[in-house]
């Protein structure tokens, strides 16, 4: 049998995870026959369907699912030789893919990234913010490298290290009357609630908070972005809990508005995650080794 050709590979992964030959197509930059000739021509290499084909929907066959993993990793293995010998011409130390929540994106990782990219000007880094369950969702499928998530994860497909925990307290409107040097449960309960993703690690963190006064309330409004619900509240138009790093730098201030400590005190842990067996390479090590000193910093502890 001919070696494998590693373009027919690509087009195979790329369809199974984009779920369609068409997003393949616009992913690689092809047209769509040439994606489905190359999957064909896979197929006839191994004498068996990898893709069924449900209208414009496509998904791994059984033997596409045991033949996905193998694909994924010798990509892998060529990236890796590409990049080691771009070293050779450039100086490049390859690419690293990070997954984050907004929050640590805005408010954690600039010192860190600016520090990196002064260090090794070559070194490539691509970031993608969203929920915890998309970054492990992309870790899995190899389209991240590394993940700052929110923790618990007890998935022993992940290794996860612990970085630190960030403390989560009230904002309310300076207005407010009759504020408690700690806000309870009981009564935040009674403010018009403004939250955030209601997806999020954060989100379910806060609501289990809420609950332990009994049936949580509505929000009166919800967003994705910790940004929008500090200027919500800074105008007076609700109470919301939020990660006490957002207070200490960022777009908006607290102007306008009191921090004030939850009791009981809650806290969301974040920590660095990636594949269990993953190879590094020079790149994620460089990277690895900043995320980590996360863990040494200190975190904002709010007092009233």
């Amino acid at each position: 049998m001919r070696s494998l050709n590693l373009d027919q590979l690509r087009a195979f992964v790329e369809v199974v995870e984009r779920g369609s030959f068409t997003a393949a197509a616009r992913e690689l930059n092809l047209t769509q026959p040439a994606i489905t000739h190359q999957v064909h021509e896979l197929e006839r290499r191994f004498k068996v369907a990898l893709v069924d084909r449900l209208g414009k929907r496509a998904s791994a066959t059984h033997a596409g699912e045991k033949l996905i993993g193998h694909a994924r990793q010798l990509l892998d293995e060529d990236a890796r030789a590409h990049a080691s010998m771009r070293r050779f011409v450039d100086g490049s130390l390859g690419r690293v893919r990070i997954g984050t929540s907004m929050t640590v994106l805005i408010y954690l990782l600039p010192p860190i990234l600016r520090r990196l990219k002064a260090d090794h000007p070559q070194l490539e880094i691509n970031l993608k913010g969203g929920l915890t369950s998309t970054t492990l969702s992309m870790l899995r499928t190899n389209t991240l490298d590394l993940g700052l998530c929110a923790l618990p994860i007890d998935d022993p497909a992940f290794e996860v290290v612990p970085l630190f925990n960030d403390e989560l307290v009230a904002i309310l409107p300076a207005t407010l009357p009759n504020v408690p040097k700690r806000v309870t449960p009981a009564f935040l309960s009674r403010c018009p609630l403004v939250l955030g993703n209601e997806d999020s690690a954060l989100h379910r963190t806060i609501i289990d908070w809420l609950s332990t006064a009994g049936p949580v309330p509505k929000p009166v409004m919800q967003f994705d972005n910790v940004e929008a619900i500090k200027s919500v509240v800074a105008v007076g138009l609700g109470a919301s809990i939020v990660p006490s790093l957002c207070l200490g730098a960022g777009h908006v201030t607290t102007v306008n508005t009191l921090v004030v400590p939850l009791k009981p005190r809650v806290s969301r842990a974040v920590g660095l995650v990636r594949m269990r067996g993953k190879q590094d390479t020079d790149a994620m090590k460089i990277v690895s080794t900043a995320l980590l000193r996360l863990g040494a910093k200190p975190h904002p502890r709010v007092s009233r």
